[in-house]
């Protein structure tokens, strides 16, 4: 792959991240309304139902995000010149480490506002 197609697909992986993680939040920041609305109102087959798609579709979105940004870092971490002392950081895990404490407390959050912890 020259110097240039490898400099391209980064830039493509890149928005492909950007773009998955703003959907990621996206959905963290409508169950979050949503829980704050509704979340004591809803029934127990109610909630099931959101939950269940809340996890598929976080959960999906969030794996989606940190194996997205590791292909980018990947192909990232190539390019540059052969003899270039300045390595880039890996920000999978931190990143990974950020998607799973979004999720779990917006897990958190539904549950006070269930439990009326939440005024």
């Amino acid at each position: 792959m020259t110097e240039y197609e490898l400099a391209d697909y980064t830039a493509s992986m890149m928005g492909n991240f950007l773009s998955a993680l703003t959907i990621y939040f996206s959905v963290v920041t409508a169950y979050v309304v949503a829980a704050f609305i509704a979340g004591t109102r809803l029934s127990k087959v109610q909630l099931a139902i959101v939950n269940t798609c809340y996890f598929i579709a976080a959960g999906t979105l969030g794996l989606l995000s940190v194996l997205i940004f590791r292909r980018f870092y990947a192909f990232a971490s190539q390019v540059g010149s052969p003899g270039d002392a300045n390595q880039a950081f890996d920000f999978t895990l931190p990143l990974a480490v950020l998607v799973l404490m979004v999720f779990i407390g917006s897990l958190a959050f539904m549950w006070s506002v269930r439990k009326g912890q939440v005024a």
